[in-house]
């Protein structure tokens, strides 16, 4: 069998948008836990997580905790997020780099997600008590009050809006999200969990530890997972990289990493000695590489695509009868994967010898997605599979396929339909990226959304490829239709 059906890998890092790294709960027990390290939070330590992102082609799931960016005071309306209550005075934080930072975070939203983690990382009740943490009460084992989950998503939301992200001005709340201290309320079979205080608001994906929820009978296994309300929950583990620790990657060798999702924190990312900052960038760009070039996994593009991956992975049934045929029975896929939108590619790795391509690629007949080749492999980008069996046929020569949309980026192209005047392309849009198609020169080009603009196109006749520069408004991307004709 020369078709590998890889796992997918990425990082989630917490605990971004505090102001000040220091970890106040080691000066009184009723302060929240942060960075675990002393010194002001910048703008340059937001732009190291998009420098691996853009150099590796993958967005980094960053997550947020934002009541330090609150201008207006507005979590004084919400006592139970800060250790101070209605008292809650912010103005010592108030500057102009804080839009500075918000701006950076939006325009850069090919290679950075914007995630929801908390308001102020914990939780305290009427009486000013610290409990671990904001969404669930690990230490009691007790869910949140639902009115406070309710006014903590709300909190966090009029956050969001004094930087004009807004459903309004075009931009959604987050759509995947980590718990504070693992603080997540499984509740999947009942009225009422986290996962539907989530799922109304717009998330989809999340993960956690489950082992800190072990009394609520969480999904089992280092890389399990499931649906709570529409939210897909997946487990994930720390590989030695702990939370208050500078430059800190994974100690355990990959090959043993039983999680698709690996934990980290802001603080593994940045260097004490800013000289050497650097440095680790290369460290995390490397273990990206790595990633890419061993035998059974590979960087997941976004959050979606990871969690697809997931799922294919352990629903999908792939058969290798002969060569360069494939049979994929995907009959086994829950419906809850189709009932909120959840599933992208299924990415498929298949090696190559020096000077060898993939020359061509159908699935039932129908254009793959996209395709890659990268770290010695084809990466072939399927479409998004319904409850069914498929046939994928391939060859491989040392000619390349005639048509092709080159994934580099860290947008998802969920299909590619061809007719014989027409080529439409559905994907979905991160940010500010260039889409690479192996293709003839089209008469002309249109996007059927408004929240995709084409800012600029090039055709290389050299190479026959068509560079489209796109740019998707929403912060947590758009989706729609690339239509040549």
């Amino acid at each position: 069998m020369n078709v590998i059906f890889p796992r997918a890998f990425a990082f989630a890092v917490d605990d971004l948008g505090w102001n000040y790294g220091s970890n106040i709960h080691l000066q009184t027990k009723r302060g929240p836990f942060r960075l675990g390290v002393e010194r002001k939070m910048k703008l340059d330590d937001y732009k190291v997580l998009v420098q691996v992102g853009k150099s590796v082609g993958v967005r980094i799931q960053g997550l947020f905790v934002l009541c330090e960016m609150d201008r207006e005071n507005i979590c004084a309306k919400y006592p139970t997020t800060t250790m101070f209550g209605t008292k809650w005075n912010n103005t010592k934080n108030v500057n102009d780099e804080q839009i500075e930072i918000m701006n950076y975070v939006k325009k850069q939203a090919a290679y950075l997600e914007f995630g929801l983690h908390g308001v102020g990382h914990e939780y305290w009740d009427a009486e000013g008590h610290l409990k671990r943490s904001e969404w669930y009460d690990i230490e009691s084992h007790k869910p949140i009050p639902e009115r406070e989950i309710i006014n903590h998503i709300a909190c966090f939301k009029e956050i969001m809006a004094q930087y004009g992200l807004t459903k309004k001005n075009g931009h959604s709340f987050p759509r995947s999200f980590v718990p504070c201290a693992y603080s997540y309320w499984w509740n999947p079979y009942n009225k009422l969990s986290l996962g539907k205080f989530l799922s109304e608001q717009g998330v989809k994906y999340a993960n956690t530890d489950f082992d800190a929820i072990r009394e609520l009978n969480p999904p089992q296994g280092n890389n399990g997972g499931g649906f709570d309300h529409g939210v897909h929950v997946i487990n994930r583990i720390n590989y030695g990289n702990e939370w208050p620790a500078f430059a800190s990657l994974p100690t355990i060798p990959l090959k043993k990493q039983q999680s698709d999702i690996i934990e980290s924190h802001w603080a593994n990312w940045l260097t004490e000695d800013s000289s050497l900052q650097k440095e680790l960038i290369h460290s995390f760009i490397d273990y990206y590489n790595a990633v890419g070039q061993s035998e059974d996994r590979y960087p997941a593009k976004n959050t979606e695509q990871l969690h697809s991956q997931w799922l294919y992975k352990k629903y999908t049934h792939i058969d290798q009868t002969q060569t360069e045929y494939l049979s994929i029975d995907n009959r086994a896929m829950p419906f809850e994967a189709y009932t909120n939108n959840m599933l992208g590619n299924m990415v498929l790795k298949i090696p190559l010898k020096k000077g060898m391509h993939i020359c061509t690629a159908s699935i039932n007949n129908m254009p793959i997605a996209a395709y890659l080749e990268q770290y010695g492999a084809a990466f072939l980008y399927l479409p998004r599979l319904e409850r069914k069996k498929y046939v994928l046929k391939y060859c491989i020569s040392s000619n390349k396929m005639p048509f092709y949309i080159i994934n580099d980026g860290t947008y998802t192209v969920y299909s590619v339909m061809s007719a014989e005047k027409k080529t439409v392309i559905a994907l979905m849009m991160y940010g500010t990226q260039t889409l690479k198609i192996k293709c003839i020169k089209p008469k002309s080009i249109y996007v059927d959304t408004d929240g995709i603009t084409i800012l600029d196109q090039k055709y290389k006749k050299d190479c026959s490829i068509l560079e489209l520069q796109l740019k998707a408004h929403d912060i947590q991307g758009n989706s729609g239709n690339i239509i040549l004709n």
